[in-house]
């Protein structure tokens, strides 16, 4: 008896399928939930980095826009006349500076001998290095103001605007990085407007770095700003400062395209929200960034990407650790409860394998219980009685069908012996048959014989029809034929008297489709007369192989019409000239896709054969045929016969 493996069983089968549907949907929902809250994360990082860059914006805007203001109203104040020596101008100057935290520093650049005539450089300028106020003269021709930046620009486009980070070097103060900004003033001279000057407003820029610096995003995240020209103004890595470049020189040392395209969208004023590879943290991160309207500068707020996960991630690590463990848990309490409800399921297993190796008289288990357990064994009973009664009367049938198979074999080998298999050797003609039944016999017949020196009788014959009875009726006619040519030498009262006799007593209505025809071998002339069959094809040297009609009146086939006249008709046959009969099991052969043969197939093989052997012939069409309906199951008997006259 074969034992059954534990991980072949069914408990453990059922508890394998029921536990993986559980991890199935466990997994699921894991993941579902795990994509969902990071995406819920990611949605709230982003408004929350909107709101921080929105409120750094407005902290940077507030500075600036102090220093705008003033470096907006002194203008004002000296083209309208206010000023009328220099000491109340270096007075305002000095109090601009230590009234204002956010200003490091302030100036009034004249043009060339419009404040002094006798003074071509004349920038007064206050600062306040350590929060003492510093007075200094810039102009000089150490430092030519009129050629740096912060002059030139407003001067040339007639309005405020802000500096790029810089060093200033002619205002004592060239290890402050500084931002200005800078507002040209005018007076009318000759009454026409004349460009006189710029008041600028320096800002200490290491308190825009300090303030970022205080920024606690998780333990590694950082803010770093980015000038109009992509400049690093502060950043958590002390090496992105001025001295080292801008953002597009670090990603070309770099090779970093992604980098690159970044600072584009950063100083173009873009809004965006996106991951990023921070080569600061060396690790994946998400970055938002915004503009601040105020300089034209951009804020970027760079947040790693597994520290945002980190709770999420170390959550779903535990639940997925509580489902492990779930999983071992319920598969062991399933596999034991299984296993007890399917003790009798292994008896019956047993018993049934007892059976199916013959012992049909194997006890089986007595299982009481109404559940499908206790059907299932009582459905056994019954199996195992009408077993032993269905294999008493299957040994009898199967007895009784091997003496009728053996009687078919027997019926075969009869209905083969009287079919002529000896064909003649003759100069006049060369003459071959071939008939292969659909079963075990057939109702198919081909015949031919000498009934003098010189003439040559040949049919051929299709049974309605199959099988026993077929065969029958087909031995019938062979005999009728070979008795009524000896008694009348005419075709057509030869087809008259075995139609009458096949008519009489004919209760089953079978017939046969007959072609007869008598052929002198030494002139050529056929006799012949069909009787319903397929019309037989010729050969001639003009034409090739083609049909031919061979009466003006159809003819029924044998054995259905008592008045019935069967008349003969001749053709000459020339040398050369070929004689083609066959069944309709030839041509009406099925494929696979339920296409016939056709007559149009079988005349083209004929004609592609015509110069071979007449065995070769047939034997080419039954291959063909073959080939065609390979694949199905021989539905007609196929028989063939084909007569060459050589003269």
């Amino acid at each position: 008896m074969d034992t059954v493996k534990f991980r072949h069983s069914f408990a453990f089968k059922l508890s394998l399928y029921i536990m993986t549907c559980f991890v199935i949907t466990f997994l699921s929902v894991l993941i579902y939930n795990y994509q969902v809250s990071r995406s819920t994360i990611i949605k709230n990082t982003e408004e929350n980095a909107n709101v921080l860059a929105s409120l750094t914006s407005t902290k940077i805007c507030e500075v600036f826009h102090v220093a705008q203001q003033i470096a907006e109203d002194i203008p004002c104040l000296v083209e309208y006349g206010e000023f009328t020596d220099e000491k109340e101008l270096l007075t305002l100057l000095k109090n601009i500076v230590r009234n204002n935290d956010e200003i490091y520093g302030a100036a009034v650049a004249f043009e060339p001998y419009m404040f002094d005539k006798t003074k071509y450089y004349y920038c007064p300028y206050f600062y306040k290095p350590d929060r003492v106020v510093m007075y200094l003269d810039i102009g000089n021709e150490g430092y030519n103001y009129f050629k740096q930046d912060w002059y030139t620009e407003p001067k040339k486009l007639h309005k405020g605007t802000w500096s790029e980070p810089h060093f200033h070097e002619g205002g004592g103060s060239s290890n402050v990085l500084m931002l200005t900004y800078s507002e040209p003033f005018f007076k009318t001279i000759d009454e026409k407007r004349a460009f006189c000057g710029v008041v600028t407003c320096d800002l200490d820029l290491n308190w825009l770095e300090t303030y970022i610096s205080k920024m606690q995003i998780f333990e590694n995240g950082y803010v770093f700003i980015l000038s109009s020209k992509g400049t690093y103004i502060g950043h958590k890595d002390k090496d992105y400062t001025l001295l080292k470049g801008d953002i597009f020189a670090l990603a070309e040392k770099r090779g970093d395209p992604h980098l690159k395209e970044l600072g584009q969208r950063m100083i173009s004023g873009q809004h965006g929200f996106g991951t990023y590879y921070s080569l600061t943290l060396n690790k994946n991160c998400f970055i938002h960034y915004a503009p601040l309207e105020e300089t034209g500068w951009s804020v970027g707020i760079v947040i790693p990407e597994d520290e945002l996960f980190s709770d999420l991630d170390t959550v779903t690590f535990k639940l997925f650790v509580i489902g492990l463990v779930g999983y071992v848990l319920t598969l062991v309490l399933i596999i034991f409860l299984a296993t007890k409800m399917t003790m009798p399921l292994r008896t019956l297993a047993s018993a049934s394998r007892e059976i199916g190796e013959g012992d049909f008289n194997a006890e089986l288990p007595s299982i009481s219980s109404k559940d499908e357990i206790g059907i299932l064994s009582r459905a056994f009973q019954s199996m195992q009685l009408n077993l032993t009664k269905y294999i008493a009367n299957l040994q009898e049938t199967t007895a009784a069908k091997e003496r009728i198979e053996k009687e078919l074999t027997i019926a075969y080998e009869i209905q083969q012996s009287l079919l002529p298999h000896k064909f003649p050797r003759l100069k006049a003609i060369d003459l071959y048959a071939t008939l292969i039944p659909a079963k075990e016999v057939g109702g198919d017949l081909y015949d031919f014989f000498f009934i003098d020196e010189k003439h040559l009788c040949f049919a051929i014959g299709d049974v309605s029809g199959k099988g026993v009875p077929a065969a029958l009726l087909m031995a019938v006619t062979k005999t009728l034929l070979r008795a009524k040519i000896g008694a009348i030498f005419d075709i057509a009262e030869v087809l008259n008297a075995m139609n009458e006799d096949l008519r009489k007593e004919n209760e089953s209505y079978m017939f046969i489709t007959f072609f007869l025809g008598i052929l002198n071998i030494e002139t050529g002339l056929l006799e012949y007369c069909n009787a319903g069959h397929n019309l037989p094809l010729i050969h001639t040297t003009k034409k090739g192989f083609h049909y031919f009609h061979t009466e003006e009146k159809t003819f029924p086939p044998l054995g259905i019409a008592a008045d019935t006249r069967y008349v003969g008709n001749r053709l000459e046959l020339l040398p050369e000239d070929i004689l083609f009969l066959y069944t309709d099991g030839v041509t009406e052969a099925m494929n696979i896709d339920n296409v016939q043969f056709s007559e149009e197939k079988l005349i083209d093989i004929l004609d592609k054969n015509k110069d071979e052997m007449v065995s070769d012939i047939i034997n080419n069409v039954k291959v063909a045929v073959e080939q065609h309906a390979s694949g199905t199951t021989q539905s007609d008997d196929i028989t063939m016969l084909i007569l060459k006259y050589n003269g």
